[in-house]
């Protein structure tokens, strides 16, 4: 849970709200961490040090909670992928642009991959909001591209999906599951300082992997 400096104990009615930002980040984490059916509102607000009904009064519930950390957490991410994608460039070098920004999000915010493993196990309305507001449109703009560099012979014939999965899952992993990561190997690499390291070298060995004969 995301720290702050409140004092604790349930602070009077007139005190300050907590930014907006600081409320959504210690959502998204509460949720990617214990899953939905594991997040207690009133739990969310006490450690925020705020009103016991701060959240209620501002969401009205906790799925509309949810919908406004996802909002917060995966926007960023489809902003950033979006901004990085310069259409008039080679298709090589936006899928490079794709690979690299996409783990460097990936580390900068691993509860956006802690929560699609929370989400994507079970389908249901959740999944489906996550997938058709942010993730399927992303998807169409990849398999564009991929398609693109398939018929010019530019990449291997390997169905988009697995490309995908190997980008969004095998780059994000070793920071979404930090604990494990730590344990099999070391915190080197998840140090801040190693991580433009990781991203060139993930990023080189998967350009190579899907282009080289």
């Amino acid at each position: 849970m995301v720290k702050t400096t409140r004092p604790r104990g349930r602070p009077p009615k007139d005190a300050d709200p907590a930014p907006m930002e600081d409320v959504l980040q210690a959502a998204l984490h509460s949720f990617a961490t214990h899953g939905f059916n594991g997040v207690s509102v009133r739990t969310l607000n006490r450690e925020l040090g705020v009103s016991h009904n701060l959240l209620h009064q501002r969401y009205g519930s906790k799925e509309a909670v949810w919908r406004a950390a996802v909002d917060w957490g995966f926007g960023r991410l489809v902003a950033r992928l979006l901004a990085a994608d310069d259409e008039a460039a080679p298709p090589l070098e936006r899928l490079r642009a794709f690979i690299r920004t996409f783990v460097e999000v990936a580390a900068d915010h691993p509860e956006l991959l802690r929560l699609m493993n929370i989400e994507g196990a079970e389908a249901g309305e959740r999944l489906d909001y996550i997938a058709e507001h942010y993730i399927e449109p992303q998807i169409a703009r990849f398999e564009g591209l991929w398609s693109e560099l398939a018929e010019r012979g530019e990449v291997k014939p390997v169905p988009p999906e697995v490309i995908y999965f190997l980008i969004t899952s095998g780059g994000g992993s070793m920071f979404a599951g930090r604990a494990l990561t730590e344990r099999l190997f070391s915190s080197r690499p998840l140090d801040p300082g190693h991580r433009a390291e990781y991203t060139d070298q993930f990023t080189d060995l998967l350009m190579r992997a899907v282009t080289e004969g």
